[in-house]
C-alpha cells in the first residue's frame, strides 16, 4: 500500500520530469527514467524508445520537433495490478503551429534506491484529434 509520502515523491517525480525534458540537454533524465525505462511515444506521433539512451537519443532532436515546454496536470497515483500506476494530463504548445496540444501520460512508476523513477511511459494526444507531429507529450 502506497503511503503518503510515496504519493508525494512519485508526482514530484511526474513534475521534474517535465523540467527534464524542457532542460537544455538530456543531462537530468536518469532523474526521471530507469536505464531500462520505455518510452512510447507512438500515439503522438513519435517513436517506441526502449532504455535511457533510446529516450536521450529521441529527446536530443531538439525543440523543434519536440515542444517547447512541457507542463502536467491532473496527476493520479494510484496501485493497479500490483504496479504503481501514474495517470497525468499534458499541455504543449505545437512548435509547428503555436497552438496548445493536450494529451495523457499513462505511467508505471518503480521504487529504485535513488528514489522512484518512470519505468514505462505511454504518451498520447487527446487534442487536436488530428495532430501527428513527432514531439512528446
Amino acid at each position: 500500500m502506497l503511503e503518503t509520502r510515496d504519493i508525494i515523491d512519485i508526482q514530484q517525480l511526474e513534475a521534474f520530469c517535465h523540467h527534464a525534458v524542457d532542460h537544455d540537454d538530456q543531462s537530468l533524465f536518469h532523474l526521471a527514467f530507469t536505464e531500462d525505462a520505455r518510452f512510447d511515444g507512438r500515439l503522438c506521433g513519435g517513436p517506441l524508445c526502449v532504455g535511457l539512451d533510446e529516450i536521450r537519443a529521441f529527446f536530443a532532436l531538439g525543440k523543434p520537433p519536440h515542444p517547447p515546454s512541457h507542463h502536467m496536470t491532473n496527476c493520479w497515483v494510484h496501485e493497479e495490478d500490483g504496479r504503481v500506476r501514474v495517470k497525468m494530463k499534458w499541455i504543449c504548445p505545437d512548435p509547428r503551429t503555436g497552438t496548445m496540444v493536450v494529451g495523457d501520460n499513462d505511467d508505471w512508476v518503480v521504487p529504485t534506491d535513488a528514489g522512484w523513477r518512470i519505468k514505462e511511459r505511454i504518451a498520447m494526444i487527446r487534442y487536436p484529434g488530428g495532430f501527428s507531429g513527432s514531439g512528446e507529450g
